[in-house]
Parts: structure tokens; C-alpha cells; sequence
């Protein structure tokens, strides 16, 4: 495997500090990425500017999940469950939530936010109309379940990973077409919801 670029170490040594404490310093994130604090700062000016760099990379990995789960019709069921077995074994909803409140969204930011909806919808949209995806559920169920499993953690990261990939077959068995003549009670969340929650930040990648 090529040695990664120095940007692309910092981002990644960001991810692990953030998602420990979202409050971290650059300094924190500077000695995890294993360079000098004055070489974090020539890179990014102050920290907003590499929290919304997280965020912007924790996008596009989401965005390019989606897109590869498009891309593969041979079996739409499994292409489908695949993407949020991959959103959740990258930790986006994890950092996403830790983003939280802390990254003031720039117009790139909100760009990708939107084509990350865009994306996810087109994705839902496939799968109803295969007929595998029970008709009912919404990108804001889809967002709030990845939530809440992505949250499972027993101290140990590949026990955890192992309960978060259980915890996701069993919720993936309700999601099934054939699921639907057992009504859901109550309605998904609002959009509005789901927003109110993070004041105005990060909406759609969870």
C-alpha cells in the first residue's frame, strides 16, 4: 500500500481524535497525525477550517457509498443493505453526531449536504421501486436507525463493530418489502426534526 500523502494523514488523524472528543485541540489532532502544531496551522488556518475539511471528506465518502450502491443493479437488496453496512463500518453517523454544533457550514458544506440527500433519496427511490424496500420508509428513518446503531459500543472496537453489523441485519429484516403488512406505528420524522436537532449544522449524513 502507497504511504499516504501528509494531507490525507492529517484528515485521518483528525477523524480518530474528533470522534474521541469533538472538542479536541489542533494540537491534539497534530501529534495523533505525528507532525509539529505549526505544520497543522500552515495547512489549515484555525480549527473551523479543518473541522469543516472533516466534514467536507465525511461527505464524499458517504456521497461515493451511495453512488457505488447505484451503480450495482444485479441485486438491488444487496447493493442497498451494503450501503449502510458501509456507511456504518466507515463510522459517518459517529462523526457526523460528534461534528455536531461544532463546525460552522460554509456553501461547499452545504452543497455536498444537499447532494448527500439528493443521493440517498435516489437510492431509497430505486429500492421501493424494485419492491424490496417497504414503501414507508423515509431517508429520515434511514438517517435516525444509522444513528442509533452507530452509537453501540461495548469498549472494545471490533466487538462493537461485530454488534453494530448484527444490530443492522435484524433492523434490515423490517426494512423488507414483505415487512410491510405490519404497519409502523406513528409517522417518520420530519425533516424538520431532524434539523431542529442540529440548530441549523450537519442534516443528512447520519
Amino acid at each position: 500500500m502507497p504511504p499516504l500523502n501528509a494531507d490525507r494523514a492529517v484528515l485521518i488523524a483528525a477523524r480518530e481524535v474528533l470522534l474521541r472528543d469533538p472538542r479536541a485541540t489542533m494540537a491534539a489532532v497534530a501529534e495523533e497525525a505525528g507532525m509539529g502544531v505549526a505544520g497543522l496551522y500552515r495547512r489549515y488556518a484555525n480549527k473551523q477550517a479543518l473541522l469543516r475539511a472533516v466534514a467536507a471528506d465525511n461527505y464524499r465518502r458517504y456521497i461515493a457509498f451511495a453512488e457505488a450502491a447505484l451503480s450495482d443493479t444485479d441485486d438491488p437488496w444487496h447493493a442497498f443493505t451494503g450501503f449502510l453496512r458501509q456507511v456504518l463500518d466507515d463510522g459517518l453517523p459517529r462523526l457526523t453526531l460528534a461534528l455536531r454544533g461544532e463546525v460552522d457550514l460554509d456553501q461547499d458544506l452545504r452543497d455536498l449536504d444537499r447532494l448527500a440527500v439528493d443521493t440517498t433519496n435516489r437510492l431509497l427511490r430505486g429500492a421501493r421501486g424494485s419492491g424490496i424496500l417497504r414503501p414507508d420508509v423515509t431517508r429520515a428513518d434511514i438517517a435516525v436507525i444509522l444513528e442509533q446503531i452507530d452509537r453501540i459500543d461495548v469498549g472494545d472496537d471490533v466487538r462493537s463493530a461485530a454488534l453494530r453489523r448484527r444490530y443492522l441485519a435484524l433492523v434490515c429484516d423490517g426494512l423488507r418489502a414483505d415487512a410491510a403488512s405490519r404497519r409502523l406505528p406513528g409517522p417518520p420524522p420530519h425533516e424538520a426534526e431532524l434539523i431542529g436537532r442540529w440548530a441549523g449544522e450537519i442534516s443528512s449524513v447520519s
